[in-house]
């Protein structure tokens, strides 16, 4: 595990995380094979289901992406690397993982990370304007 983070500090960041994941998961419900688990249903059946389980699953996006943050930032605390920018390799501060457990920058590197963005983006838009 991280070693600036004490064994306390990373029981209750786990805990934020799987109480979001929890949540998330139960705001879901069922999935389709959950939901067809031991009835027996015929072909149109099925199809209707799996049919409204696709628009439901293609409206989640946005839980489908944050379940996925959760779950890497999970592996990252039983493989160790949890708490350690992946951008400097520096310690992300307690305070900053209590609000945002699944950050994986210190809030410098995020600030030099959107600095590259904006720069590439302006580079980008350079380059696509017309020559006169």
């Amino acid at each position: 595990m991280a070693g600036h983070l004490t064994r306390n500090q990373l029981d209750e960041l786990r805990n934020l995380l799987l109480e979001e994941r929890n949540r998330l998961v139960a705001r879901r419900g069922r999935t389709p094979d959950e939901e067809l688990v031991g009835e027996v249903r015929d072909e149109p059946e099925r199809a209707a289901t799996e049919a409204r389980w696709g628009v439901e699953l293609s409206l989640g996006t946005h839980d489908r992406e944050r379940l996925a943050e959760l779950q890497s930032a999970l592996e990252r605390m039983d493989a160790g690397t949890y708490g350690v920018c992946e951008e400097t390799g520096e310690p992300i501060p307690f305070a900053r993982l209590q609000s945002e457990p699944t950050t994986r920058y210190t809030v410098e590197a995020l600030e030099m990370i959107e600095q590259e963005r904006k720069r590439d983006q302006v580079m980008a838009n350079d380059d696509e304007s017309p020559g006169y």
